[in-house]
């Protein structure tokens, strides 16, 4: 097999390829060789079929069969003769297949770069202090007070206000039409606190109890395509005013919310959480600006396909995360502008990727395998009901491998930081 690499580009190989004659007549030869074996035809015997008569009825077949064979051995002895490091599918070119002459054909390919060794030397950084004060404490202890706060029915006040809970129905329509995904049955609604429309919000703060109005708003963000720029008919009834009733903040309180015997205990438990909190986010911002550091040092060319890739991977948590409020790309142009204005993310997180790998390699950094294990044992850990799930997934080899990766370039990071000049620095609270 002939093989000739052409660099079209730092990070795009050309792969041309030419199988002989012999090897493609000796593959067409067990092909057919294995149809005839299997070959169910009117007149002859398995394995006793005329070579004529088998290429009349499966010679497409066996081309194909035989041109997928020689290619993917090609292709893949190529790769591995030549150690790239390949990181797309190949875009085959695919010359004329005939039994008795050499196959030709090219696979256009990105590949990783090569990246140079990586300056360490003068790396500096800044950790922000943020101080824990009892300002900060009393805004998370009032945040669990609102959680478990209670709605309790108003009774003798029909008149709505700002604030109130709503139990209303909502029906939208569009040009006399029911417009369906966006209306509710029994939903409990803050009045003022723009779950409606503010057209909607507005009318309702005024309401009263048993009535039933008609006010029009522009579709919710979401809506399907052909609603946007129309004005909807929303319809609210109004069947009953709930008030938020807030809990004592006291010892009971947490008791009750904190698995704590007094309300100190509370505060300073919630105090050492956002300590640690803030830590963690210092220690990230000390991460993030010596990447930052290394990026502006190192010229990094990205592969075309890898950016493709982690555009993709960004989409599909911005469509969970979309469904999780309920909403989702109403269109293909949706869609297009979504991937256009998470390109510039996809490929900074393509390029910090090759940066840690390749310092991974320079460091001469490795996760061995009882590492791996108790890593993956905390991830199932904490995977609840899904636990069966996430097990299985981890028994595949390319799975285990991303783990290992990431563990890896975290390594690798952390001891790149570890070298680094850092210096605390007085911040606001957070």
């Amino acid at each position: 097999m002939k093989v000739e690499i052409e660099e079209v580009s730092p990070t795009r190989r050309k792969i041309a390829i030419e199988v002989p004659a012999e090897r493609v007549a000796s593959e067409f030869e067990r092909a057919f060789r294995s149809v005839s074996q299997r070959a169910r035809i009117k007149g002859f015997r398995p394995g006793r079929i005329p070579r004529p008569v088998l290429e009349r009825f499966f010679g497409d077949e066996v081309r194909n069969q035989v041109a997928t064979i020689l290619v993917r051995e090609g292709v893949g002895g190529a790769i591995e003769e030549s150690n790239l490091q390949v990181v797309s599918q190949p875009e085959l070119d695919i010359g004329t297949l005939a039994e008795n002459e050499a196959l030709r054909f090219s696979a256009m390919v990105d590949v990783r770069p090569e990246l140079g060794a990586i300056d360490l030397e003068g790396l500096a950084a800044e950790r922000p202090v943020v101080p824990i004060g009892d300002e900060e404490v009393d805004k998370v202890v009032e945040q669990l007070r609102q959680r478990f706060a209670e709605l309790v029915p108003v009774e003798g006040r029909p008149e709505l206000a700002r604030g109130d809970f709503a139990k209303i129905d909502v029906e939208v329509s569009c040009d006399g039409r029911s417009v369906e995904g966006i209306g509710a049955k029994g939903a409990n609604v803050e009045v003022g606190a723009g779950a409606l429309p503010p057209a909607v919000d507005e009318r309702l703060s005024i309401a009263r109890v048993g009535e039933t109005f008609t006010a029009e708003a522009p579709a919710p963000e979401g809506a399907p395509e052909d609603l946007a720029g129309k004005a909807l008919a929303w319809q609210v009834t109004v069947h009953s005013i709930a008030e938020r009733r807030l809990p004592e903040v006291d010892d009971e309180f947490a008791k009750d919310h904190g698995d704590c015997e007094t309300l100190g205990e509370l505060r300073e438990k919630i105090r050492v959480q956002l300590e640690q909190d803030t830590s963690r986010r210092a220690d990230a911002a000390v991460r993030e600006q010596v990447v930052e550091q290394l990026l502006s040092r190192q010229s990094i060319d990205v592969p075309a396909s890898l950016v493709e890739r982690r555009i993709g991977e960004l989409l599909s948590e911005f469509k969970m995360e979309l469904l999780g409020r309920g909403l989702q790309l109403a269109s293909d142009e949706h869609e297009t502008e979504a991937k256009e204005k998470l390109a510039p993310r996809a490929e900074r997180d393509v390029r910090v990727g090759l940066l840690l790998d390749a310092l991974v390699r320079q460091l001469g950094i490795e996760v061995s395998d009882e590492d791996l294990a108790e890593r993956i044992g905390r991830i199932l850990a904490s995977a609840g009901r899904h636990r069966d799930q996430v097990r299985e997934h981890y028994q595949h080899e390319h799975a285990r491998d991303a783990v290992r990766s990431e563990m890896q370039r975290a390594a690798a990071l952390e001891r790149v930081v570890e070298r680094a000049a850092v210096r605390e620095a007085a911040s606001g609270p957070g």
